[in-house]
C-alpha cells in the first residue's frame, strides 16, 4: 500500500525556469539603473559566478543560495562588497520571483485529491529552507503538503538518501509505501529508487531515454495529475 507521495518543488510542481528568467529581467532593470552594464555581459557575470559558488559548495544547500551568486557577481563589477547592492539584487530576484509564481495544471486537484485517500505528502527539495516556504505559501498548497525536507535541514542534497528517508521517517513508513515524484533523474529517481521508493519521472521529453539501474523511474508521465492513477492502480 502506498501511503505517503514525495514531491519534488521546483520544475515539478510549478515552472521553475519560465519564472527565474522572468526574475532576472527584473533583476536587470533594476541593475542597469545603478552601474553601465549590457544585459548579455550581465547574464555571463551572473552565469560565472553561480558556477564559482555551485562548484565550491557543491552537495549544500549554500550552493543554491542567491544571495551568494549577487555577493560574487558584485565582487566582480565593483571589485568590492557594497552590501547595500547585493542586498538589493537578492530582494529583486526573490520579490519578483514569488510574485511571479503560478502553479503547475493539474497540481492543486492532484494534491486536493490524494488528501482525499489519506495519503501523506512530503515536498523534497534542494533549496534554502525559507526560500521553499515561501514558495508553497506562494502556490497556496500548504494545506495539502504534510512535511518539507530541505537539503538544508538534511546537509546534502538530493539524490543523497537522506534526503528521502528524511521524509519517510517524518510520516512513520517505509520505502515500500511510498513513491517520489520529481522532474530529475539523476536526482530525484536515483535517489528515491537508491532506498527501495518507487519512483515517477514526470517529463515534456518526447523520446523516453532507455536507462537502467538507479536511473530507470518506475513510471513515466508528462501530467501530474496520472500521479493518481498509478497511486490507485498500486494501491488495488
Amino acid at each position: 500500500m502506498i501511503k505517503a507521495v514525495l514531491f519534488d518543488l521546483d520544475d515539478t510542481l510549478y515552472d521553475y525556469e519560465k519564472t527565474h528568467k522572468k526574475a532576472m529581467k527584473e533583476v536587470y532593470t533594476f541593475l542597469k539603473k545603478e552601474i553601465n552594464l549590457s544585459q548579455k555581459k550581465f547574464l555571463e557575470l551572473f552565469k560565472k559566478s553561480k558556477e564559482e559558488v555551485k562548484m565550491e559548495l557543491e552537495g549544500t544547500a549554500s550552493s543554491h543560495n542567491r544571495v551568494l551568486y549577487f555577493q560574487r557577481f558584485v565582487e566582480k563589477t565593483h571589485g568590492t562588497l557594497e552590501a547595500s547592492l547585493v542586498k538589493k539584487l537578492y530582494r529583486t530576484y526573490w520579490d519578483f520571483f514569488i510574485k511571479d509564481m503560478k502553479i503547475g495544471g493539474g497540481v492543486l486537484e492532484t494534491l486536493k485529491e490524494l488528501k482525499k485517500r489519506n495519503m501523506k505528502i512530503i515536498i523534497v527539495s534542494d533549496m534554502t529552507t525559507y526560500v521553499q516556504l515561501r514558495k508553497i505559501i506562494k502556490l497556496k498548497i500548504n494545506n495539502y503538503v504534510d512535511y518539507l525536507v530541505t537539503s538544508e535541514e538534511t546537509g546534502s542534497e538530493k539524490p543523497h538518501s537522506i534526503m528521502f528517508l528524511q521524509g519517510l521517517r517524518k510520516v512513520n513508513s517505509l520505502p515500500s509505501e511510498a513513491i517520489m515524484v520529481g522532474d530529475s533523474r539523476n536526482k530525484d529517481v536515483v535517489g528515491a529508487n537508491s532506498v527501495g521508493i518507487k519512483t515517477i519521472w514526470i517529463t515534456k521529453e518526447k523520446n523516453f531515454p532507455k536507462e537502467k539501474g538507479f536511473k530507470k523511474p518506475t513510471y513515466i508521465i508528462k501530467k501530474i495529475s496520472e500521479v493518481l492513477k498509478i497511486v490507485e492502480d498500486l494501491n488495488n
